[in-house]
């Protein structure tokens, strides 16, 4: 089975349209639990998703501040490691339980399997795993793993994949130039063996989805971990931009306000999404963005000239660092 964790933070709306993708066309045995981060008036969203979801096997849990998180004790190897654990979690007032929680469910979880995903995906086509899949994960624990946001149709895959009978296969670290296919470590749509995984998340110093990527891709490629890569023929998973949530990026988004999209949830709203029909990159702009309340359909966003010139910044870059 898969544990899929999702990472969210004031995106309830979002979220529950990332929800739906996973439930109509994740067809991989899998648990998925929702690890949440709210402020203010979202928490009502996120408790609207509770309820919405109670009984579809969909498992919430909340980040709760402490004085600090013990799980850091394993990850304090170096200054460096002191001065972050320091600075973002001991007695810090906006310090949580992120990494110890993690590392709790994951450890909890009773899967074999572990992926991540935050709350701007959409799973728009239909997830098959060939099971030579997992047996070359399972075969190689803290070796390889499985990347659902990349397949042919993106731009810029490199020449030295080699086409396996229903996947693709690689070297992370074939380049040294960073892209999709050279980042061994991703918290987007990746499948790793949980017990290779989680030894050495134990290790590495995080607080949240954005240092959990940045310090374990750091931590990993130092360690040339994960090296063998592999992905479906054709990508299952895109990032849509509607917005960003985190202070610690200035990555492009059309700017659709997570205020508005909560108000607009918690009076009986969901959201739709028109994907391109031609997927060529892991990070889209929807071409039409949608509210719908029973009969009423609100289109609120149409692909303009600002949206084509953030869809024209999203290259192959590698992290994605949207959540606080």
């Amino acid at each position: 089975m898969i544990l899929n964790v999702i990472f969210s933070y004031n995106r309830a709306v979002q979220l529950d349209y990332l929800i739906q993708s996973v439930l109509e066309h994740f067809k991989a045995d899998s648990k998925v639990v929702i690890l949440y981060h709210t402020t203010g008036a979202h928490k009502d969203g996120y408790d609207l998703l509770k309820r919405k979801y109670e009984n579809k096997g969909i498992f919430f849990v909340e980040r709760k501040n402490v004085l600090f998180d013990f799980s850091y004790i394993k990850a304090l190897n170096s200054k460096k490691d002191w001065k972050f654990f320091k600075e973002r979690n001991l007695f810090n007032k906006n310090g949580d339980n992120f990494k110890g929680l993690l590392q709790k469910i994951i450890r909890e979880s009773g899967c074999e399997f572990v992926m991540f995903n935050t709350d701007d995906g959409v799973f728009y086509e239909d997830v098959n795993i060939p099971e030579e899949v997992f047996n070359i994960i399972r075969n190689n624990p803290e070796n390889a793993s499985y990347r659902l946001y990349v397949g042919e149709n993106l731009e810029g895959q490199p020449d030295f994949l080699e086409k396996r009978d229903g996947y693709y296969e690689w070297d992370y670290y074939a380049d040294t130039n960073i892209h999709h296919w050279s980042y061994p470590f991703s918290v987007d749509g990746t499948i790793y063996h949980s017990k290779g995984l989680l030894k050495h998340l134990r290790k590495i110093v995080f607080h949240n989805p954005v240092t959990l990527e940045e310090n374990g891709f750091q931590y990993i490629r130092q360690h040339k971990l994960f090296r063998i890569g592999l992905s479906p023929i054709h990508s299952q998973l895109v990032a849509t931009k509607l917005n960003r949530v985190s202070v610690d990026t200035l990555n492009p988004t059309i700017h659709i306000k997570p205020e508005f999209l909560n108000e607009k949830f918690l009076d009986g709203y969901t959201l739709k999404l028109v994907i391109p029909e031609n997927i060529d990159n892991a990070n889209i702009v929807p071409s039409e963005i949608y509210l719908i309340k029973g009969d009423l359909k609100e289109l609120i966003y149409s692909l303009d000239d600002q949206g084509k010139k953030v869809q024209s910044l999203l290259g192959i870059e590698g992290a994605k660092e949207q959540l606080e």
